[in-house]
């Protein structure tokens, strides 16, 4: 998606990936695999990784160089980057922190991520571009459906803690004792690690101990054509995180017409004057409260807050101006320019 767009803004554009599958970009993208899909261990991919920074940008094939979210790939380019005068920009939007970003965020000219909590290292060369989600594919249906009966909640991401999948259960447990409610909650997600997999089991058995488990749907890992129709399934989408970061899901939700509740501090900025009552304090009562008042929402209320929501999402957060704010930040740096985007301020100190 964002390659697409980026390249629409370039001449030629350059991908470097570990793993390379069947792709169909435009003709001026040219891709260069680190054989990760072929086998290669971690050693063979740092160098393969090595010399593409060297024939890319020592060779002055490129005007800029953006790593994605992997600060070993900004370290990786920048000492050939800083030999040849090449604008670094590493793109990360997290609030994990770890020494190789805050070694990365000496060593690039500027970082871009999606919301200023979502930029852990400080330093002050962190710009805030918001997120790339594709605002085509994840769209309202063309006809307003009518509400689920029951009610449908949905939640998605890695099957981890962090994504409070267990609050999603004791929320609808609450609504189901406090007005009989007969809501179904869908968890769309799949466990990585073995503590994935162990917090997976946990939240079975805390749907049967509070006598759920009839009510709880979970999905698995869908597909990214699945994912569509998964948001426009659902009465009300819930976003949560036990650290605040601009994560996507509840962008994509927004974009497909689907109302959010979440306890993510970085969506005040989406939300707006709809935040008093949507964006909740994070225990499982206020997220049933939120819940509830979003399934109460008067239909024509519902609708006008379902379009402005979607149309700031669409303005601050599509892939296509993210690709233009990439471009402009480049340029920026290029051409010895303060980029004129806000500034994220590190949630601790950094290097």
């Amino acid at each position: 998606l964002w390659c697409g767009h980026l390249a629409r803004r370039a001449a030629e554009l350059h991908v470097v990936a570990s793993t390379v599958g069947v792709v169909d970009l435009p003709a001026n993208v040219r891709i260069h695999t680190l054989n990760r899909e072929r086998g290669a261990g971690r050693a063979e991919r740092w160098l393969r990784l090595l010399g593409h920074g060297h024939r890319l940008i020592r060779k002055q094939r490129v005007d800029g160089v953006l790593a994605h979210m992997v600060p070993a790939y900004a370290l990786a380019a920048a000492p050939w980057a800083r030999l040849r005068g090449v604008p670094l920009v590493l793109w990360y939007t997290s609030h994990g922190r770890s020494g190789a970003l805050a070694r990365a965020n000496r060593a690039i000219n500027a970082a871009a991520t999606a919301s200023p909590e979502s930029y852990p290292a400080s330093g002050g060369r962190a710009f805030v571009l918001g997120h790339g989600i594709d605002t085509e594919r994840f769209e309202p249906s063309e006809e307003s459906p009518a509400p689920n009966d029951p009610p449908v909640i949905g939640t998605a991401g890695r099957m981890t803690p962090l994504k409070g999948f267990d609050a999603a259960i004791r929320a609808l447990a609450l609504l189901k004792a406090a007005n009989g409610r007969p809501a179904l909650l869908r968890i769309a997600g799949e466990p990585f690690y073995p503590a994935d997999r162990a917090y997976r089991d946990e939240l079975v058995q805390l749907a049967r101990s509070l006598g759920v488990t009839e009510r709880v749907e979970f999905l698995g890992g869908l597909t990214a054509p699945e994912m569509p129709d998964f948001y426009r399934s659902l009465d009300v989408f819930v976003n949560w995180r036990v650290a605040p970061a601009l994560d996507k899901t509840g962008l994509e939700a927004l974009a497909s017409g689907t109302t959010l509740v979440t306890n993510n501090r970085a969506y005040a900025s989406v939300l707006g004057p709809f935040a008093n009552d949507f964006l909740i304090d994070s225990t499982p009562e206020a997220l049933a409260g939120g819940i509830e008042s979003a399934l109460s929402l008067h239909p024509g209320l519902r609708a006008g807050m379902i379009e402005r929501l979607r149309r700031v999402t669409l303005e601050q957060h599509s892939a296509a101006g993210l690709a233009d704010r990439l471009v402009e930040l480049f340029r920026a740096l290029r051409g010895g320019r303060a980029p004129a985007f806000p500034t994220a301020a590190a949630s601790e100190p950094g290097g």
